[in-house]
């Protein structure tokens, strides 16, 4: 529980709301109540408790640090107009997630750095003089001498360590004292002694002991030795050393850009000079130890006998140490962990990992000065991440300052709420929301009307690997019974690439899914490997793109064969698959069912430099490959639609013939002079129903049941009502689960499938048909360009398609419709139905839509009301090109965007945000950032602003590595 006071001596005063915008009217209301209380009153605490003790704690909360009425109201003030404040933090974090105090090592510390807690802070007060004791009973000097010490008078190891320590430990005391409490200890070198004594894992004489047997080895090494802390992680830190004449080693392992290397003093310097040319971030510690390095085995058995003899104890708070990245158990050998501490790599990067495993989301670093707060900002970067204080500012305050950040950021953070209530005080405010009816109806704008679509494969010119300088790593994978020729082919034709490297799924950026081998339009067998591809497992933290790669499944000309229809089924499963993944671009290639030679595969892994997404490769190209490139376009078709003739509807079967489409249609021939129509479903149509379809009219209407799927049934209702078959084949039977890939078993596919895919096998096997006959089949756009939830839907429609092509192929008149959303559709529930009209589409009249159908006679409509417009934003929020004719977004029409304008501003904007600059256009591109002022801090600050403004990321060592803001726009802006 938080004191009354901080250590600054304020009062923290919280408001809360679940609207942001309520904090503002509660600041407001409050500052009207306290024009009533008169100037004696302790304004500050009785605010602060009657919010406490009368209001729950929301979501959005503001924390007011207040000395006395005058900084409450200014305060308050702030918050009714929406501006910043120096005494005033909030915060919106919903979660309450765990605490970990962090204890770094030696390198920030100097003499007087706990002058002004001892003075101001009586808990920091009494933690230090218990050290001060202890470190007397061990006969060692006081560490008081250097806490409260100045410039220029000489310390001892001895007492530099134990002052680094007490002050370590006494912040901590505060910490606790002003709530925050920890739920794991990470230490870091020298940091370990304090952060086992505060999760309880050793007791105080133990950690003095460590503490001075630690600063009595430092100068028993021979020779001459330094350190320096290097912006590169293991990987290039060891290439520096491999360069580097002399002895080196990496003592510590901070994050991904920091690390240290110790060895002998000209060869650290040769390091950082080597360092500095390539423009990496590189400085020379004042250390003449090589810790943490082999040198060390010399010294053990030294060491050892300086330790106490002492054990670790049960400790109530998790100690994570940075010598073995890991928990520290009970039963550890203290004598051989303590060395291990001193002579082993530091890896902190791996401590805080284990941090984070354990629900960790807050960092609070007990230290004079920021030491691996840059660290824990790349390694946590989600987290809550604060200090203790700053070498150039009071400590108090800004240890008073960050306690509100933590106390703030955790909705359940326990308030102390020891005063009196103030009488009368404003209600917390609510939000009001007027529900009453304009008097004006508005008369809503006519929705516009069906239109009609085609689906038209353009050629367009081969992407070359040229296109893209920039390397990538690419995985190769499929399920087991994927096309192993392609997935070979695919991967010499990697291996063969310089700028491509291969490598697993978790490190690729690229992963190309080789689809398994499906050719016939087999239910169970679809349904088997549709849900065989485990995305979830597939995809890593580095992936930007996901290919499929089906062989056969597009039929990019009228007159080539069909498209497989299990192939296109896996291609209409993966773009809806996509939606689920909204940070990566789902894309598909279509290959020859020839084209599994390593030519064509080269000519495929260029292809996925390209921006398009929806993409066949065929052969007989022009160029050298032998090639030809085709993306998939939707064009609108403006000749007059016809109408069927009245002939054409003397004997109407539709199946389907009790759901939604299946009555409209049905409704609409008897209307136009169907003689005869045939209303096939599973449970048949209802008397009264059919009473008021045929109402008026002489067509002769038979409804019985009858599921499709089953060939007997099919007979035998096909040899009481076929006659001579029909002149109209409707076919309009499905079902429809809408669920994520991963919730999606084998049997929901195959139910989707059932009575459209293996249905339509049915009827056009079983059921007599003339040579005229002509075939509608009702598919959907979600077979075309897929949705969240549709991957079962989609496929079934788009092997549909498929299918319609067969079909065709075998001399059938037949077509496959892709419907857009139709008015009163049950096939999807409200929910599912709000987040197709939030694409774009409009529900179609039905009448028209049907019309339109019926009076096609070129291949597959797709047939739609729209709105192009959100369409379109619709495509871009998934990173896919907008498909219909006119709106494509490929590198040729790119040619005339300056993309550098834009970045430009928004680089310029942010450098003046962070450095204080008032006017943005005076900021100095071509200087180096590290020139214009930004410091490790301030690093991190920029590359989170430009994280928010652009959705990249810059590596902070990258930013104080010598980079201009000329090189960062550069880095941000797109490359074609």
């Amino acid at each position: 529980m938080v004191s009354a006071r901080l250590p600054d001596g304020r009062v923290p005063v919280l408001l809360s709301a679940h609207e942001d915008e309520l904090i503002c009217d509660d600041a407001v209301a409050i500052l009207r109540f306290l024009k009533q209380l008169s100037e004696s009153d302790d304004v500050p605490t009785a605010v602060s408790t009657t919010l406490l003790r009368t209001r729950r704690v929301r979501r959005h909360r503001a924390l007011i640090r207040a000395a006395d009425r005058t900084e409450l109201e200014d305060g308050l003030r702030a918050l009714a107009e929406g501006d910043d404040h120096p005494l005033v933090t909030r915060s919106s974090q919903h979660d309450a997630s765990g605490v970990a105090f962090v204890f770094p090592g030696q390198g920030r510390e100097w003499p007087g750095m706990g002058t002004e807690a001892l003075q101001r802070i009586p808990s920091y007060q009494d933690e230090a003089q218990r050290c001060e004791h202890a470190f007397a009973a061990a006969g060692l000097s006081s560490p008081m001498r250097y806490l409260q010490g100045g410039e220029g008078r000489r310390y001892t190891q001895t007492e530099i360590q134990a002052a680094h320590f007490t002050h370590a430990v006494s912040l901590a005391r505060v910490w606790r004292a002003c709530g925050a409490v920890p739920d794991v200890t990470v230490g870091h070198s020298l940091g370990e002694v304090a952060a086992a004594y505060v999760a309880g894992a050793i007791s105080l004489p133990a950690a003095v002991g460590v503490v001075a047997a630690r600063a009595a080895v430092v100068d028993r090494l021979p020779g001459r030795y330094g350190m320096a802390a290097l912006g590169v992680g293991a990987g290039e830190a060891d290439e520096l050393i491999a360069e580097t004449p002399g002895w080196l080693e990496i003592s510590v392992l901070n994050s991904a850009s920091s690390s240290v290397v110790s060895g002998e003093r000209a060869a650290v310097a040769a390091c950082v000079r080597r360092a500095e040319q390539r423009g990496i971030f590189a400085r020379e510690l004042t250390v003449d130890f090589p810790a943490h390095t082999s040198r060390l085995e010399s010294l053990r058995s030294m060491f050892c006998d300086l330790l106490p003899e002492a054990e670790f104890l049960d400790a109530g708070i998790d100690f994570i140490s940075s010598a073995r990245g890991d928990l520290v158990a009970a039963e550890t050998d203290f004598t051989g962990y303590w060395f291990e501490n001193l002579r082993n790599t530091v890896r902190f990067d791996a401590a805080v990992t284990c941090a984070a495993r354990r629900g960790t989301g807050t960092y609070i670093e007990m230290s004079a000065h920021p030491s691996l707060l840059y660290a824990l900002g790349e390694l946590a970067e989600e987290a809550l991440i604060v200090g203790s204080g700053l070498r150039d500012e009071s400590l108090v305050e800004r240890l008073s300052a960050n306690i509100a950040s933590v106390a703030v950021h955790n909705p359940k953070f326990e308030w102390s709420t020891d005063s009196p209530l103030l009488w009368g005080f404003p209600a917390a405010p609510m939000r009001a929301i007027h529900l009453w009816a304009a008097p004006e109806p508005l008369t809503p704008p006519p929705a516009p009307g069906p239109k009609v679509f085609y689906e038209e494969w353009q050629a367009r010119p081969l992407v070359s690997d040229a296109a893209d300088r920039a390397s990538r790593t690419v995985a190769i994978v499929g399920p087991g019974d994927a096309n192993s020729v392609v997935a070979r082919a695919l991967s010499d034709g990697v291996v063969s690439r310089d700028r491509y490297e291969l490598t697993e799924p978790d490190d690729a950026e690229v992963i190309v899914i080789v689809a398994p081998s499906i050719v016939e339009p087999d239910v169970l067998a679809a349904a088997d490997r549709l849900q065989r591809i485990d995305y979830n497992g597939l995809i890593g933290p580095k992936c930007r793109r996901v290919w499929l790669i089906t062989t056969g499944g597009e039929q990019v000309h009228p007159d080539a064969a069909p498209g497989l229809p299990g192939q296109a089924a896996l291609a209409a499963m993966h773009r809806s698959v996509g939606f689920e993944y909204p940070d990566v671009t789902f894309a598909h290639l279509d290959l020859p069912g020839t084209a599994a030679d390593l030519p064509a595969a080269r000519c495929g892994l260029d292809q996925l430099l390209g921006r398009d997404t929806e993409i066949a490769l065929r052969r007989n190209g022009s160029d050298q490959t032998g090639m030809q490139l085709f993306v998939r376009t939707l064009r609108e078709d403006v000749t007059p639609v016809g109408t069927a003739a009245a002939t054409s509807l003397d004997n109407v079967v539709i199946t389907g013939g009790n759901g939604t489409i299946g009555m409209r249609y049905a409704r609409h021939c008897i209307r136009a002079g169907a003689g005869r129509v045939i209303l096939l479903s599973r449970s048949g149509v209802d008397t009264s129903e059919l009473a008021r379809l045929t109402d008026g009219s002489a067509a002769e209407v038979h409804a019985p049941a009858c599921d499709i799927t089953d060939p007997e049934a099919v007979a035998a209702v096909a040899n009481e009502y076929a006659g001579d078959g029909p002149s109209l084949l409707i076919h309009a039977a499905g079902a429809a689960t809408f669920a994520r890939h991963d919730q999606l078993a084998a049997d929901d596919i195959a139910g989707v499938l059932s009575a459209k895919v293996a249905g339509l096998k049915r009827m056009v096997t079983s059921w007599p048909l003339r040579v005229d006959t002509r075939i509608l089949l009702c598919s959907s756009v979600s077979g075309v360009w897929g949705g969240y939830g549709h991957g079962a839907y989609a496929a079934s429609n788009r092997m549909l398609d498929s299918m319609a092509a067969a079909l065709r192929a075998d001399g059938l008149d037949c077509s496959a419709v892709r419907w857009g959303l139709w008015q009163d559709t049950k096939i999807a529930d409200a929910q599912e139905i709000t987040r197709i009209e939030r694409s774009g589409l409009i529900a179609m009249d039905p009448d028209a839509a049907i019309s339109a159908s019926l009076g096609w006679r070129r291949n597959d409509p797709l047939i739609a009301a729209a709105d192009l417009g959100r369409l379109r934003v619709f495509f871009e929020s998934q990173g896919l090109a907008m498909p219909f004719t006119g709106h494509h977004s490929g590198p040729a029409e790119d040619a005339g965007v300056e993309p550098d304008a834009p970045v430009a501003d928004i680089v310029r904007a942010e450098i003046a945000a962070v450095l204080s600059i008032d006017d943005p256009a005076s900021v100095d591109l071509n200087a180096a950032l590290v020139d214009l002022g930004a410091d490790s801090m301030l690093a991190l600050e920029l590359r989170d602003r430009l994280r928010r403004s652009t959705g990249e990321s810059i590596a902070a060592a990258k930013l104080l590595g010598g980079m201009t803001g000329s090189d960062l726009i550069d880095a941000l802006t797109p490359k074609n």
